[in-house]
């Protein structure tokens, strides 16, 4: 079972079951409640992360609160890894955003896996060049996209792994603020105008996709 959870984890999905066996060896595994910290930002980095249930916010703080939010993580992936890998301090803050648990590969098995093994090496580059593109993209979207078109375009990225006809999500105005690394208000003014337009519903923190179509337009994402 757990060897199956480390399968679906693409820089683990190439290793054979005697190389796995040494990842399970070498992880432990840690449950997490609904709001408590992995980690906090400038914290010592001493532990690879990957998870094995529930769902991981990585966000950061600016100024006097302020919060931006990078990614939802879900079962199967992973985070840590930066901190591990040259930086000393963690870069950002991770947090159960529901209950929660990982697998956690300390600092020194986490090197003999690099050493060791060629394929997870490449698969752990391609994973971050993933997350490099994301960021350039929000850079970009930032710089040149209006806040419903970024809006538009955080809703389907949030809802990609949802299969439900129509597509629905549990998430609050607040968190859609610092996805985008906004305030409450101009969130819940683009939100208004996209239910307006038939384009979504949104009542008490469940958002549902109408027209998801008309919703990658306005993002500029191509059909």
């Amino acid at each position: 079972m757990i060897a199956t959870i480390l399968k679906q984890v693409s820089f683990f999905s190439g290793l054979s079951n005697t190389e796995l066996n040494k990842v399970l060896a070498i992880a432990g595994t840690k449950k997490y409640s609904c709001g408590q910290l992995v980690f906090a930002k400038e914290d010592l980095g001493g532990n690879f992360f990957v998870v094995k249930s529930g769902r991981i916010k990585i966000f950061t703080t600016v100024g006097s609160g302020k919060k931006k939010t990078f990614a939802f993580l879900k079962k199967g992936e992973f985070f840590g890894e930066m901190s591990l890998l040259g930086g000393k301090t963690r870069s950002a803050s991770a947090q159960a955003a529901e209950d929660s648990e990982l697998f956690v590969i300390p600092r020194k098995n986490f090197k003999r896996l690099i050493l060791e093994n060629p394929d997870f090496t490449l698969k752990l580059m391609h994973t971050l060049v993933e997350r490099l593109n994301k960021c350039d993209k929000e850079i970009e979207s930032m710089l040149f996209h209006n806040i419903l078109g970024r809006l538009a375009d955080a809703i389907l990225e949030l809802s990609k792994d949802k299969h439900s006809k129509p597509v629905k999500m549990a998430i609050d105005q607040n968190e859609l603020a610092q996805y985008l690394g906004t305030t409450r208000v101009p969130v819940c003014r683009a939100i208004n105008t996209l239910k307006r337009s038939g384009v979504i519903d949104y009542h008490r923190g469940e958002l549902v996709i109408l027209n998801a179509a008309r919703l990658r337009s306005i993002s500029g994402q191509a059909e």
